[in-house]
Order: C-alpha cells, then sequence, then structure tokens
C-alpha cells in the first residue's frame, strides 16, 4: 500500500508528465514559462507520450492556448520550442467550434426546460467553462449534466424527446441511438443517481452526439450519503449559460459535487475500466472553484460537508487535488476534514462491490497508461 506521508514527487515523473502538470494552469509566470522551455529542450522527453497523456487527460485545448499565448513554439535562449505546435493550437481552436455548437444545443434545453416550468440547475461543463476558465474554448466539455428534481423527471423525459433525444447510446454509424441493454438499465438503477442518458445524433465531424444526463443526486445511492436534487435546487443561485436563463448550485454544494464526482470517477470499476478514472482536467477543475474560496467560505464548506456527513467524500477528492495544486487547498481544511483512516485513499471498486487496493503511489498512477490492467470488471456494463 503506498505511503500517503511520503507521495511521489513531481520530479520523480517522467519528463511528459512532469511538462503536463506544468501547464496544468491557465496563466503562465514569466519564471514558469523558463521552466516549461527548460523540460521542452530535455533529450529525454517523449513527445509521442506527452501529446498521448494531454489528449488523455483532456488537457489539449488548454496546452494549445499557453502555446499560443506565451509563444512556446519558437525556440528561444531560455530552452526549446514545442514541435508541431499546430497540433495543440489546433485543438484550442477546434474545442471553441464545438463547444460552441454544444452551447447552441444546450441553450435551446434551458429554454425549452425553462418554458415547461422545470428547475434545473446546471453542473460542471459549461458552469465551469463559463465561469472558472472564463474561456469556451478551454475546457473540453462531454456532455450537459443538470441537476432535476426526480418528480420533474416524467417532465423533463417529454422536452428531451420532443427536442430529439433517446435514452441510448449512438449506433456504429453514428446516425441513430439504440436502446441501452437491459444488463446498462440494471447497473445505472442500482449504483447510480442518474437517469439514463438522452442522446441526439449531432451530424458533425467535431460532435458525435448531443448527451444530456439527468441527475437527481450527487451522491451515489450506494454510498449511504444524500444531498437531492429537490433540496439542491432549493438552494441553487442564477445564472446566465449557452446564452439563456440558467442556474448552478450554491457555491458550498458545487464544490462538494465537484468532490463527490471526481471521488466516484476515480474509484469505479466503470471508468476504471475505461481508463477514466484518474484525469487531471477533473483535479484542475476542482482546484479553480477552490481557489476562489475565503477562510469564512472554507468554514461554511466545512459545516455543510460535517452535516451531510461527506467527509471521507470531501477528504479523498482534496486530498488528491492538494498534491497537485497545493496552493488551492488549506491545509487547516484538509486537518479538519481528514479521516482517522486512510487506508480508503487507495481502495477502489468498493461501490462495484470488487474493492481492491492500489499498489502505486497517486502520482505514479496519474499517468501510467497501463493502471486499469487487471482493475477492469467483466460484471461491469458498457454504456
Amino acid at each position: 500500500m503506498p505511503d500517503h506521508t511520503a507521495e511521489l514527487t513531481v520530479s520523480g515523473l517522467p519528463p511528459h508528465a512532469q511538462l503536463l502538470l506544468a501547464l496544468a494552469t491557465l496563466r503562465l509566470t514569466p519564471d514558469e514559462v523558463a521552466a516549461v522551455r527548460a523540460l521542452a529542450a530535455r533529450p529525454d522527453l517523449d513527445w509521442g507520450a506527452f501529446l498521448e497523456a494531454s489528449a488523455r487527460h483532456k488537457m489539449l485545448p488548454l496546452v494549445g492556448r499557453l502555446v499560443d499565448r506565451h509563444r512556446l513554439d519558437r525556440k528561444t535562449a531560455a530552452g526549446g520550442a514545442f514541435p508541431y505546435p499546430w497540433v495543440f493550437t489546433t485543438a484550442y481552436l477546434g474545442n471553441r467550434t464545438r463547444n460552441l455548437a454544444l452551447a447552441d444545443e444546450f441553450g435551446r434545453v434551458f429554454d425549452e426546460l425553462n418554458a415547461a416550468g422545470i428547475r434545473f440547475a446546471v453542473r460542471k461543463g459549461f458552469s465551469l467553462g463559463e465561469g472558472e476558465y472564463h474561456d469556451p474554448a478551454l475546457r473540453r466539455i462531454a456532455d450537459l449534466d443538470v441537476l432535476i428534481d426526480r418528480a420533474d423527471a416524467p417532465a423533463a423525459h417529454e422536452v428531451l424527446v420532443r427536442l430529439g433525444y433517446a435514452q441510448g447510446t449512438v449506433a456504429d454509424d453514428g446516425e441513430r441511438i439504440e436502446p441501452f441493454s437491459r444488463q446498462t438499465q440494471v447497473f445505472w438503477r442500482v449504483n447510480l443517481s442518474n437517469q439514463l442518458p438522452y442522446r441526439k445524433p449531432a451530424g458533425r465531424p467535431d460532435v458525435l452526439d448531443f448527451n444530456v444526463d439527468l441527475c437527481h443526486d450527487i451522491f451515489q445511492q450506494r454510498s449511504g450519503i444524500s444531498a437531492t436534487a429537490a433540496e439542491l435546487l432549493d438552494r441553487a443561485v442564477p445564472a446566465v449559460l449557452c446564452g439563456t436563463l440558467a442556474a448552478v448550485p450554491a457555491p458550498d454544494d458545487r464544490l462538494l459535487d465537484l468532490c463527490s464526482h471526481l471521488q466516484k470517477e476515480a474509484t469505479s470499476l466503470h471508468f476504471i475500466e475505461d481508463s477514466q478514472d484518474l484525469q487531471l482536467s477533473k483535479f484542475l477543475d476542482l482546484s479553480l472553484v477552490a481557489a476562489q474560496r475565503g477562510p469564512d467560505d472554507w468554514a461554511q464548506f466545512v459545516k455543510r460537508v460535517q452535516e451531510l456527513g461527506a467527509e471521507a467524500i470531501a477528504y479523498y477528492a482534496l486530498h488528491f487535488t492538494a498534491i497537485l495544486f497545493p496552493a488551492s487547498i488549506p491545509a487547516d481544511v484538509l486537518d479538519v476534514l481528514r479521516p482517522a483512516d486512510l487506508s480508503y485513499l487507495d481502495s477502489y471498486g468498493a461501490m462495484d462491490g470488487r474493492t481492491a487496493t492500489w499498489q502505486q503511489p497517486f502520482l505514479a498512477r496519474l499517468f501510467d497508461v497501463h493502471r486499469h490492467t487487471g482493475a477492469a470488471a467483466s460484471n461491469v456494463p458498457r454504456t
């Protein structure tokens, strides 16, 4: 079992991983630019591995903007240049086009939900892209996650069907939606707090499909903790997203939602099998939201976590985020939330009924493309 008092340091990672971590920020100081150039000049840097890691961790658009803004494509006395810079800048510009297409579509969804009198709040995605990132191109958005009271699910279903959505998976031809298998439907009902995803073919080379997830609780059913959409919507804050009226969870709920989402995907065999369990972008999301909070905000957050009994979930996400972005998470918050037994930090599969333990430290497995080998569960259905 890894020793959490002596985590692997960044300097112990391969050069491509060090470089990606150095670029996991919205802005680079002059000293940071110099450090990035020094890493880029290392003869042992594997650029293929860097490109793969940037894509897998959903960091390509952000890397592209930093390459452009800081002219990292040009070799200087301070260090080497990025090869094939157009790969990175094109990812940035392409993601802008993609996200604007998603915003047009999801803005219509918001308008129809509002017209039907259905309360909703937007999770992750556009609330981060138009909020903390301040740029519609920086964050790759996969789908629309919205909190909906379970009692409003039938009305929301009617809205989405009217807009051309169906619950299912994209067919091989990319032109239609096929119903989920019975096994997947059972897995979803037993394990998750979401409706089965609603999808609609997009007919675009940059957007395979439009995907809407209706969520009724920010915690998973087997966690033993609950914060229902009905309660969260009473606390939600109005916002303008995708060019129209929407809402986002209250600040404490929004941060806790990110913690719960990160912990769920990092420990679920369903996501481990798909190599989506650990993505640097998720930790960056959480760090950007956390960095905006002051001492009073953190005190309120801790109180909220304790009221819900969610200390273990919050600590899991904040602990690992602090390893990557130490300035964003106050040490005293971690001290208050820290459980007596930290062995669960290395466990996974509990929600799937197949608990196992990682043998690598967090930083090592974050960049190990083969970490999922042996962790895949044949009884976890694919969607």
